[in-house]
């Protein structure tokens, strides 16, 4: 497999490390959300991405930061319930990466109202990384979205579960 990112360097373990090191002891929880989003758009090589918090009342999946994506896109998964056709939702339910290189032919998509957001807002493909803890506990979810159909090989999806770890970690602490 060849992977884009190294594992040390930008956008490598050590960075994804040091980023969260580097933060204030009491931060903007907004601009760490939009931080960790960013980095893992980067890390991914991707178009667009969500981050979403899970809302343990209700079992859903609520959007606390986006980038790339319209008002209406924003709007149709502002709550995403875990049994809709996501790659979020799967990875809610599943609790381990969810990977669609092409979302006009995955069985999560296919038929259903979020083929047809999905195509409006020009995203091919999409990868949703569960945000868990080392002691277990989900947080929420990332996703990456693209506009063109992925590789599965093309970038190292260790960098996002580190990501995903090191975020968790830190609301717990």
């Amino acid at each position: 497999m060849t992977y884009s990112s190294p594992a040390n360097g930008p956008g490598g373990l050590q960075h994804i490390e040091q980023m969260f090191l580097d933060l204030p002891k009491r931060s903007d929880l907004s601009s760490l959300l939009h931080r960790v989003l960013d980095e893992a758009i980067k890390v991914a090589g991707a178009d667009k991405g969500t981050l979403q918090r899970l809302d343990e009342k209700s079992g859903c999946l609520k959007i606390v930061a986006s980038r790339g994506f319209a008002a209406e896109f924003l709007k149709y998964f502002e709550t995403v319930h875990p049994h809709s056709n996501t790659t979020c939702a799967a990875a809610l339910m599943r609790r381990m990466r969810v990977v669609v290189d092409d979302v006009s032919t995955s069985y999560l998509f296919v038929g259903t109202p979020e083929l047809d957001i999905m195509r409006s807002v020009n995203v091919a493909a999409a990868h949703s990384t569960p945000i868990i803890s080392r002691s277990g506990r989900l947080w929420g979810v990332v996703t990456t979205h693209f506009h063109h159909m992925q590789a599965p090989d093309r970038y190292n999806p260790t960098l996002l579960d580190r990501l995903a770890v090191n975020l968790a970690d830190h609301f717990e602490r």
